[in-house]
């Protein structure tokens, strides 16, 4: 009994520091989350053998978590958002630290009451963003999506894929960024690059959520780049979120809000390797609303050759896009650090 208590709270505590990361790993960590508590409830008794049962068990629990959450109006689950927010903001934690500190970096004329009040909006959004995936994720197809968006004009988009060089879609991890997918392969086939997690049968149950007829997801790595490239020259739409710090030498050190920050190189070499133009595509939620805003612009191209000066460009259209709803951004991501090495 001992032993079973002890595991819950390793539970909790695991589903906190669950916001102290970012995009992909949030989702990664929330699902083998869901995994882990019915292992200790004895609903999944070896989670940590390969066997089928197990991976059966543990893709199932996940499914009925979600899928209980998912019944729920998107306002409840949006309230009930808020509300967890002001939860974790009342706790200590290194997310609430680094959304602070960012903060103070983009936004130095901000005051500290300023900073603070734009960090706890973050951490609801965070929240929000969270508790609203189950809801998109139990019905994914695009025309209930459309329903909570704003109509947007795509000739512009039309237009750029008419030139036949494909299309190269990017988007900070700001607002409902989960929805960029589903809502542009509603017009255009198209395949986005997503960070698996190790885990087996979760990366299989998220790529089951994620894929559709019109979208295809491809993992991180030089078979997912390759198939971004592919999908280039057949003249579609290649999407990803560049705004998160890659391995050392794949990127540069170019200014962020003021500030160097280790920034990935791939969207610059898909961009002069194809020659497709680029467009930075947000979704962000409406204050008091279901409904979410669509905006959309095309970067300038062709991009300079100078890796530093293209990722300069990049991470200023980046920037102009957070400022479309700042309380919106994932602060709380650490964007400064120094890169990791790359795994040999």
């Amino acid at each position: 009994m001992c032993d079973k208590r002890y595991s819950v709270v390793k539970i909790i505590i695991n589903t906190f520091e669950v916001f102290h990361v970012k995009g992909d790993y949030i989702f990664n960590m929330v699902f083998a989350e869901f995994a882990s508590i019915g292992l200790h409830l004895n609903i999944i008794h070896d989670m940590t053998s390969s066997s089928t049962k197990s991976i059966r068990l543990g893709t199932w629990f996940a499914h009925a978590v979600f899928a209980c959450l998912g019944v729920f109006p998107l306002s409840f689950l949006r309230s009930l958002g808020t509300g967890a927010g002001w939860l974790l903001w009342a706790l200590p934690g290194g997310y609430k630290r680094r959304a602070i500190l960012n903060i103070a970096i983009a936004f130095p004329e901000l005051s500290e009451t300023e900073r603070q009040h734009m960090a706890r909006e973050s951490m609801q959004h965070v929240c929000q963003m969270f508790l609203e995936m189950p809801y998109w994720w139990r019905d994914w197809s695009s025309a209930r999506v459309a329903t909570h968006t704003q109509p947007i004009d795509w000739a512009l988009a039309d237009q750029l894929l008419a030139k036949g060089k494909g299309l190269i879609l990017i988007s900070p991890h700001l607002g409902s960024y989960e929805l960029l997918g589903s809502l542009f392969s509603a017009r255009h086939p198209s395949t986005v690059l997503f960070k698996p997690p190790r885990v087996a049968w979760l990366r299989d149950f998220i790529k089951s959520l994620r894929t559709s007829d019109q979208l295809k997801v491809v993992p991180a790595d030089a078979s997912g780049v390759r198939a971004l490239v592919k999908t280039l020259l057949r003249g579609q739409t290649a999407g990803l979120l560049p705004d998160q710090v890659p391995v050392m030498g794949e990127g540069e050190w170019a200014p962020f809000f003021g500030q160097d920050a280790y920034t990935m190189r791939l969207v610059h070499r898909l961009q002069t390797l194809t020659g497709a133009p680029v467009i930075m595509l947000c979704v962000v939620r409406q204050p008091g609303e279901t409904l979410c805003k669509m905006e959309y612009w095309e970067v300038p191209t062709p991009w300079p050759e100078d890796p530093i000066a293209a990722l300069t460009l990049m991470n200023q259209n980046i920037e102009r896009a957070i400022r479309l709803a700042p309380m919106q951004y994932l602060w709380g991501y650490n964007r400064y650090r120094k890169p990791n090495q790359r795994k040999t």
